[in-house]
């Protein structure tokens, strides 16, 4: 039974119901009916008799014949009166004895016999009140007294034969009545369980198609009733269940990229510290071996100091770059003017050193919420690249416009084919790329400041932009713009 389907299953199930039903209430009916007609049977008979004692007290003699025939008839039974020294006696059709050779008095099992005229009767035959039931008929013996104090005795008598042929006549239709139970239990039981399993089984197969994950498998919900609750629930696990893997799988996308941008960035950064590094070694080995102008080892080692210094820049700088959790600090509201005159301080210096002139424009005050640290780190980083790539004598311009800071630097713009890669790690445009470690080009970066900024406004977030401004075919006020919305 474990094994089998649901439609054979819940037919067996209602069949094997229908069926004991079916039996049960024809047993109930062949054994009950009996006892329930025999019952009735009785309590009309009591009845009759009472009906017809009360009459009889009440009757003139001459009415007494008449009253026992008319009951005989009504009730039809058999009744035998004795009645102020007469007897009176009627058997309606059906109220005999079942053997017709039978006399009276051996129905009764009494002493007396029934003469027509003639002699006193003898009392005593009629002593006893009785009454019996066989399972042929009813009969019932008692005493009373007339109105005038007439001394009666009354006998009646009724046939329970058609309960023995009721019986009979159902045992002949009876199996057709189960039959045709039974036939339409099947046929019930068809239905029934056609209607239960059909939506079960089409969510059944469905749920086979969203095993294999088809994103057109959908449950039919056609009814309000459990097993269409349960198709909307089955449909929507599975759209949660794909929109889970949809995220799974763009996150794992994430992931491999991010992945892949740290290999990368591991091997740019291994390439950008072996060159200045083997050219760091190169000079010491040079100097230790007193090879040429090397042999000035004390203007050389200052030189090797100040590359080891940037190397010491270079490394943290690379450190901070791969520091995941940025967005991670607390926020803080902070005034952005008083942050950007923090921030820029350290950067005026070096500007006045190198000639190049900073204006600021603070005046539009605003608050915003951000990690303190993390958004100093990259607006840190695009003012030194504003003030390491302006021209001598050039200017750098800090300002607010509305909720966005906005850092510009007069410098020759730069074009659209390297603005693609200019936040990428170690990336350089070719007029940066010429660093010594001489005093050629001292200043020329390393390619991680605009990464850094880039990588910590994505991670806040914070929507930035870097383009050029002015005219690129005309001199005069150009240069480069970065700018933070908040």
């Amino acid at each position: 039974m474990k094994r089998l389907k649901l439609f054979p299953k819940t037919f067996l199930y209602v069949f094997s119901l229908m069926a004991a039903i079916s039996l049960i209430s024809h047993a109930l009916f062949y054994f009950m009916m009996p006892i329930v007609y025999t019952a009735q049977k009785e309590a009309g008979f009591q009845d009759a008799q009472e009906q017809l004692i009360r009459a009889l007290k009440d009757a003139a003699p001459d009415s007494v014949a008449d009253m026992v025939s008319r009951y005989a008839l009504q009730y039809q039974m058999g009744v035998f009166l004795y009645y102020d020294g007469e007897l009176y006696n009627h058997m309606a059709e059906g109220g005999s004895p079942a053997d017709g050779g039978h006399s009276f008095q051996e129905t009764v099992n009494s002493a007396w016999s029934l003469p027509n005229d003639g002699p006193d009767i003898d009392l005593s035959c009629f002593r006893n009140d009785f009454y019996t039931r066989t399972n042929a008929q009813l009969c019932s013996g008692t005493h009373f007294d007339t109105a005038e104090g007439t001394p009666c005795y009354l006998v009646l008598l009724s046939t329970l034969q058609p309960v023995s042929e009721a019986k009979e006549a159902i045992l002949v239709f009876l199996p057709f009545t189960l039959a045709l139970s039974l036939l339409l239990a099947v046929v019930f039981a068809l239905l029934y369980s056609g209607k239960i399993a059909k939506p079960l089984s089409e969510i059944s197969a469905v749920t086979a198609r969203m095993k294999e994950l088809d994103p057109q498998a959908a449950c039919r919900v056609e009814t309000r009733d459990e097993i269409g609750m349960l198709s909307e629930n089955v449909n929507a696990l599975y759209q949660s269940l794909l929109a889970t893997i949809d995220d799974l799988q763009r996150e794992n996308a994430r992931v491999s990229q991010a992945e892949a941008a740290k290999v990368d960035f591991l091997r740019a950064a291994s390439h950008e510290l072996k060159t200045p590094v083997t050219a760091l070694q190169g000079m010491l080995d040079n100097m230790i071996m007193g090879v040429g102008r090397y042999r000035d080892w004390e203007t050389y080692l200052p030189v090797c100091r100040d590359m080891a210094g940037r190397f010491g820049v270079m490394i943290q700088e690379i450190l901070d770059a791969s520091r995941p959790g940025f967005s991670q600090e607390a926020v803080e509201e902070v005034p952005m003017g008083g942050f950007m005159e923090k921030v820029l301080s350290p950067y005026l210096l070096i500007a006045k050193a190198k000639g190049v002139q900073v204006d600021t424009d603070f005046s539009h005050d605003f608050t915003a919420g951000f990690p303190v640290n993390a958004m100093e780190k990259a607006l840190s980083n695009v003012l030194s690249n504003a003030v390491k790539y302006t021209k001598p004598s050039g200017k750098v311009n800090v300002c607010f416009r509305g909720r966005a800071v906005v850092i510009e630097n007069e410098c020759e713009p730069i074009q659209a084919s390297v603005l693609t890669h200019i936040f990428e790690p170690f990336y350089r445009p070719d007029f940066s790329r010429s660093r010594n470690q001489g005093s050629e080009n001292p200043e020329g970066g390393n390619g991680l400041g605009l990464y850094i900024a880039a990588k910590v406004l994505t991670a806040l977030p914070c929507r930035f932009s870097f383009e050029p401004f002015g005219d690129p075919d005309k001199e005069g006020h150009r240069g480069m713009r970065f700018t933070v919305f908040f």
